[in-house]
């Protein structure tokens, strides 16, 4: 039965990217809609990527008042939260399974939000009572995670800020809580970690040069990609992808949430091509392609 909703959730994610293969005899096929025309390359320069840092280096005093009644959870709020998660969950008719803890980590919980921050809702699930394999379970939710993702994306709002839920059958180290970051039970509505006004680790030119690194590197794989679709390496967006996100949680793990590395990634997303996700949705196009038998 979870073999069958595994490839259910899969189609479902596959239609959800945009990236339906088209007609087989279309003249260009492999550089024509519906698979993307051109290459989505950033094109920002150094005064934009000046802009961007002075940006997303600039830092409120106090939580966010869309989400937050001082450090208090918004009631309704929370109570939407709640509605949506649990309906979400029941869309997935798996049995055996109930929410054992709904949290909240990010910018949105921090400092260090703004007007681009959304709100991570992260669903733990408890299996104790689930009788298949719990790793096949955690590969089937974070499909199924990336399918809400992209079926919802910026359209579901809470007080105008992004909700994104996100499924887990597993706490991995990197979901646990750390010191002074934000990191809130929206199911008990208490703080697991409050959080603090984190000390400024950054230096400007690095994040330049970080991102100059960043850009380039997209850039090229992208026109690579774009130059010739049918038999590309997929996994040269995958490694681009991990290069990212070790980056980041690197510079998370060292110098905290106001580490270069960190607010170079977020700069990353903000540019006129959200680099981390545009860079994950060319790799299903990719993937698609490169599936496709003529």
């Amino acid at each position: 039965m979870l073999k069958a909703m595994f490839l259910t959730v899969l189609m479902l994610a596959t239609l959800a990217t945009g990236a339906i293969v088209a007609a087989a005899d279309e003249p260009g096929r492999w550089n024509s809609a519906p698979y993307m025309a051109t290459a989505p390359l950033v094109t920002s320069n150094d005064q934009d990527l000046d802009a961007a840092i002075k940006m997303i280096t600039r830092f409120p005093l106090d939580l966010d008042p869309r989400l937050w009644d001082g450090e208090k959870l918004r009631p309704d709020v929370r109570a939407r939260i709640l509605e949506v998660v649990n309906q979400q969950l029941a869309d997935l008719k798996i049995p055996d399974l109930r929410i054992a803890v709904i949290e909240t980590q990010g910018s949105t919980i921090s400092y260090e939000y703004d007007e681009d921050s959304d709100l991570s809702a992260r669903a733990f699930l408890d299996t104790s009572a689930y009788k298949g394999n719990v790793e096949d379970l955690s590969a089937l939710l974070k499909l199924y995670t990336n399918y809400l993702e992209k079926m919802h994306e910026g359209q579901v709002t809470v007080r105008g800020v992004p909700l994104e839920v996100q499924f887990y059958a597993i706490k991995s180290d990197r979901l646990k809580p750390e010191k002074g970051i934000g990191h809130y039970s929206i199911s008990d509505d208490v703080w697991i970690e409050r959080p603090t006004q984190q000390p400024d680790r950054f230096d400007h030119d690095q994040m330049l040069a970080d991102a100059r690194h960043f850009i380039a590197a997209y850039n090229n794989l992208m026109t690579d990609y774009f130059a010739a679709k049918k038999g590309f390496d997929c996994e040269r967006f995958a490694a681009l992808s991990k290069e990212m996100r070790d980056y980041r949680h690197a510079g998370i793990m060292k110098n905290g949430t106001r580490s270069t590395a960190n607010l170079t990634y977020r700069m990353l997303r903000r540019l006129n091509v959200n680099v981390s996700e545009t860079t994950r949705m060319v790799a299903l196009e990719c993937q698609n392609i490169q599936w496709t038998l003529e």
